[in-house]
């Protein structure tokens, strides 16, 4: 019996064109076309194992049971699949279950098969690359290196219609992705920060420049693309206000150790992000009771409301130390504002004046009661009205952050306690100002909501996780009919 392997075509190829280079006279190497030859003969190699690797996942039963229901029908049916290589052609068993009249195609079940077409490989790849750039960028890159090479509208489509899977069960994605994710063994502190980022949206009702449609195309993914921008009867205002929330892990001597990002397109009161974000945190403290907690934003009632939300609802069992801090930058831009009022816009004087109160707030514990003291006794040295006004506001917001118990920054450094909100900001820039709001951006609720859910994931260290997750929702089990 001859069992002699026969090459396949693409190893024949790629013989013929090794021999080809074995051949060049050492002035004719043009490494460019080397290396684009080499690859499109490897690509050919790849496909061809992608198409042998699957149809080994393929069945030739007359009936097959996929999750308990018994399907038959059988017949063969020429698919076409997206591969990192390529399209592959394959012939593969199709079922039919009974009485329904639904296909089932057992090979796609086994593998994972997203959207009908797309392996899991390329999948990564396609929702990988609209978390780091623009549909139109990531389409030219892949062509650019080769492989992977899929088109602008699939990079927009294939990410939108996986993220509607995930919106649609995303609590419990997002539980199996927590019970994933470790927690540092060295972390002393968690920081839990909520801050707002104005995204570019005017909404499905909204045609371009603005004018509305009484006639809006249906969702597109399968989910309610509803957001502010389709009820706030501005003719398609261009900016509405999304929410970014992190939970920073910090070690005994300060040092931020990681960081998990959640991130939400505009919605009222940031409810998924302020949940998302207290889902978070007692997955930690379930964990870890022991655990400080640093609750830190900007001054906005809002936010700050939220936040004492989420402190009344920790669990009774908490032993770690609990804390609100209200950022300590942006209470320094309203000491220079009301040292500014007293010495002149950035006089010396004002610099040194601004520079004695922030050390006070830091190094003493009474320290904003000090400096409110300070500049109360200068309101009535001020002449003008205006500059009188600049200070009123600064000694109001310092009040009011002060009678809230958010400004204990001398404890806070004794505890190595983060005491900005630079991680939070820091999110709001990174997950929406680096990747949404370029020149004529503009997205929709649902295609906001894709790209900051696949870029939150990727910024904590969560893409691999949020995959395996997200791979039940294309696979099944197949066994052969008895």
């Amino acid at each position: 019996m001859n069992t002699e392997r026969i090459e396949t075509t693409g190893e024949r190829a790629l013989t013929a064109y090794r021999n080809e280079l074995r051949a060049l006279a050492p002035g004719k190497v043009d490494l460019l076309s080397v290396e684009q030859g080499i690859l499109e003969r490897l690509k050919v190699i790849g496909a061809e194992m992608m198409a042998e690797a699957m149809k080994r996942a393929d069945t030739s039963s007359t009936a097959v049971v996929v999750d308990g229901e018994k399907c038959g029908s059988h017949r063969t049916s020429r698919g076409t699949y997206q591969t990192m290589f390529g399209p592959v052609v394959i012939e593969r068993s199709v079922y039919q279950q009974a009485g329904r009249g639904r296909l089932t195609i057992p090979m796609d079940l086994r593998l994972g098969i997203a959207e009908g077409a797309y392996t899991p490989k390329l999948v990564r790849i396609l929702t990988h690359g609209i978390a780091v750039m623009t549909e139109d960028d990531a389409s030219g890159f892949a062509a650019e290196i080769g492989l992977a090479a899929c088109s602008s509208s699939t990079f927009h489509r294939i990410p939108r219609a996986i993220a509607a899977r995930y919106e649609a069960s995303r609590s419990i994605f997002e539980a199996e992705i927590r019970g994933q994710d470790v927690i540092p063994d060295a972390t002393v502190t968690v920081q839990a920060g909520i801050d707002g980022v104005m995204v570019p949206q005017d909404g499905e009702h909204a045609m371009p420049r603005g004018r509305k449609t009484d006639s809006p195309s249906p969702p597109r993914h399968g989910v309610a693309d509803s957001g502010p921008a389709e009820h706030d009867g501005m003719l398609g205002r261009a900016w509405h206000e999304g929410s970014v929330g992190t939970l920073a892990f910090f070690n005994a001597k300060g040092v931020r150790l990681k960081t998990i990002y959640v991130a939400r397109m505009p919605e009222p009161s940031k409810t998924t992000t302020v949940a998302l974000l207290e889902d978070e945190l007692l997955a930690v403290l379930r964990e870890r009771p022991d655990v400080n907690v640093v609750f830190a934003s900007d001054g906005a009632a809002p936010q700050w409301h939220a936040l004492e939300g989420i402190k009344s609802r920790l669990p009774e069992n908490l032993t770690g130390h609990t804390m609100d801090l209200v950022d300590a930058f942006h209470v320094a831009e309203y000491v220079q504002e009301a040292a500014n009022a007293i010495e002149g816009t950035d006089s010396p004087a004002a610099r040194v004046l601004a520079a004695t109160w922030r050390e006070t707030l830091k190094e003493h514990d009474d320290g904003a009661d000090t400096v409110l003291r300070s500049m109360r006794a200068r309101l009535s040295t001020v002449e003008s009205s205006g500059r009188r006004e600049e200070l009123s506001v600064a000694i109001n917001y310092i009040a009011n952050q002060n009678e809230a118990g958010r400004m204990n920054y001398a404890e806070a450094l004794r505890r190595n306690y983060p005491i900005g909100t630079g991680i939070t900001e820091a999110a709001a820039k990174t997950i929406a100002g680096v990747r949404m709001k370029r020149c004529g951006s503009r997205f929709s609720q649902h295609g906001g909501q894709t790209v900051m859910l696949f870029r939150a994931a990727v910024l904590s260290e969560r893409f691999e996780a949020l995959h395996e997750a997200l791979r039940s929702e294309y696979t099944q089990s197949v066994k052969e009919a008895a």
